[in-house]
C-alpha cells in the first residue's frame, strides 16, 4: 500500500488531514424526523450513496494556518534593463511592492496584506508566506513537507464544498520528485488567486490534495461508433435453423398401367 508522510517545518503549520463522513449522525437525524415529526422526512441520505462518500473522503484537506482577509492582486510583470535600479523601475510602473521571480520582477499595488504572513525562518530572518506568481495568482507557503512514493503524483484541487468562496485554487499535478524536493526549499506550497476580498480562518479547508498513480496520467481512450440498426439486428438475430428431414418421404408418382 502506498504511504504518504506529512511533517511540520514550522510551529504554526497545520498538517493535512483525512476527511471523514459522519454516517451515524446523518442516520440519527433521519430517524429522528421519522419517529418524531408528522411531515418532515429525509427520503434519501447522501451518506448512503457510496460514490458520494468516496468522493468526499478522497485525499487530504489542506487547511489555512492563519486568519486574514485576502484581496485580489493588481500586479504587473517586468524586466529591469542593465544599469537601472529595480525599485525605481517598479515605482515608475506603478507598483508599490516588488518581488523578484527568476530573472524578472513582479510589482503589485495594494499588496500590503501579503506581509501579514511574514514569519521567522530557520536562520532567524523573516520570510514571506505569500509570494506573487503573476496574473493575480500567488504562492502560498504552508510550513509543512510531504513525502510521496517515487513515480506517483500529487494533485492539488479546490475543496469539494468550496468553503472559501472567492478564493480560486487552480488544479495542478506535481510529480513526486518535485514534491519530495520541496522539503529543502521551505516545504509545500500551492497556488491561489483571490477573486474578491475573502476572509479565511485558521483551520479552514482551502484545498484538497490527492495521490495519483502514474497510470492516471498515461491512460488512453478509445471511442467506438454506434452501429447502424440493420447491423445490430444482423448481429443479434439467430440464424434460421435448417429444415429437418421427414421420417417418411412423400411417395413418388407411379407410372400408369397400359390398357
Amino acid at each position: 500500500m502506498a504511504e504518504v508522510t506529512f511533517r511540520p517545518l514550522q510551529p504554526w503549520a497545520l498538517l493535512p488531514d483525512k476527511p471523514r463522513i459522519d454516517r451515524a449522525a446523518a442516520r440519527a437525524e433521519r430517524d429522528t424526523y421519522q419517529e418524531s415529526f408528522r411531515y418532515l422526512r429525509i427520503p434519501r441520505l447522501p451518506t448512503d450513496c457510496p460514490p458520494w462518500v468516496l468522493g468526499q473522503e478522497l485525499g487530504w484537506n489542506i487547511r489555512s494556518p492563519l486568519t486574514l482577509t485576502m484581496k485580489p492582486l493588481d500586479d504587473i510583470g517586468f524586466a529591469v534593463p542593465d544599469r537601472e535600479d529595480p525599485h525605481r523601475t517598479g515605482r515608475r510602473l506603478g507598483g508599490a511592492g516588488m518581488w523578484q521571480r527568476g530573472e524578472n520582477w513582479i510589482a503589485a499595488r495594494d499588496a500590503d496584506w501579503l506581509h501579514l504572513g511574514d514569519h521567522q525562518g530557520p536562520d532567524g530572518g523573516w520570510e514571506g508566506m505569500f509570494v506573487p506568481n503573476g496574473q493575480g495568482t500567488l504562492e502560498w507557503r504552508l510550513g509543512w513537507a510531504a513525502t510521496i512514493p517515487a513515480g506517483t503524483f500529487l494533485m492539488v484541487m479546490p475543496p469539494p464544498d468550496h468553503t472559501a468562496e472567492g478564493l480560486q485554487v487552480p488544479i495542478g499535478v506535481i510529480p513526486a520528485k518535485t514534491v519530495n524536493a520541496m522539503t529543502d526549499r521551505g516545504g509545500m506550497s500551492i497556488a491561489v488567486r483571490p477573486e474578491h476580498p475573502v476572509t479565511v480562518h485558521r483551520g479552514q479547508a482551502i484545498a484538497r490534495i490527492m495521490l495519483l498513480h502514474p497510470d492516471s496520467l498515461r491512460a488512453t481512450t478509445r471511442t467506438e461508433p454506434i452501429q447502424p440498426a440493420a447491423t445490430i439486428a444482423a448481429d443479434t438475430d439467430p440464424a434460421p435453423s435448417p429444415r429437418p428431414a421427414t421420417a417418411n418421404p412423400e411417395p413418388t408418382a407411379r407410372p400408369e398401367a397400359r390398357k
